[in-house]
């Protein structure tokens, strides 16, 4: 996947620093992948994140710093390795920034419940003002990725966790509770 395309998941306020990005990004994937792109809105402009990216190596980006750091980190939250996104997600949650929210939220609607757990014990009992202004201007990637919570939480974890118990569905009912508020 080339630079250019990874770099339409960013807004093109951050062309530069997306670029850059992407431009690391790309020369650590494997050679010869394809991925499918999904489309949200940021800020009113269209962006496409790729729906999983496979790295070669699991870098920890340390030689990079700021916006250009957390960018990667957003790439990488798409990786195939679950670990990886872990590590990404983590990394993305210490200072959520508007055009990070699309990576986590899509982070919500998977099935590693140690990210879930990772993303519900920072939001604590609220829900951080990029997420919520994402999820406004996206209402229907919001009802698909609570659809994939229920998915997920039916194929893979209904034999072990009550529903009211699945992080997954306590996320999903605090989110919609703070946006309810917040269209109020």
């Amino acid at each position: 996947m080339s630079a250019d395309l990874l770099s339409e998941a960013f807004p093109e306020s951050l062309d530069t620093l997306a670029t850059e990005a992407a431009t690391y990004a790309s020369v650590q994937l494997q050679a010869s992948q394809w991925t499918e792109q999904f489309e949200v809105s940021l800020g009113g402009e269209t962006i496409r994140i790729p729906a999983r990216l496979r790295f070669r190596n699991n870098h920890a980006d340390e030689a990079l710093n700021g916006d250009i750091r957390l960018m990667v980190r957003c790439l990488r939250s798409r990786s195939s390795d679950g670990f990886e996104r872990q590590r990404a997600v983590r990394d993305l949650l210490r200072d959520i920034q508007p055009w990070a929210a699309p990576f986590i939220v899509a982070l919500i609607g998977e099935y590693l419940v140690e990210i879930l757990d990772d993303i519900a014990g920072v939001f604590g009992e609220s829900v951080p003002e990029p997420i919520i202004e994402f999820l406004r201007e996206n209402p229907a990637y919001w009802f698909l990725t609570k659809q994939r919570v229920s998915s997920y939480w039916n194929v893979y974890y209904r034999r072990s966790t009550r529903k009211k118990d699945y992080v997954g569905f306590k996320l999903k009912r605090q989110i919609d509770r703070h946006l309810r508020q917040v269209a109020r």
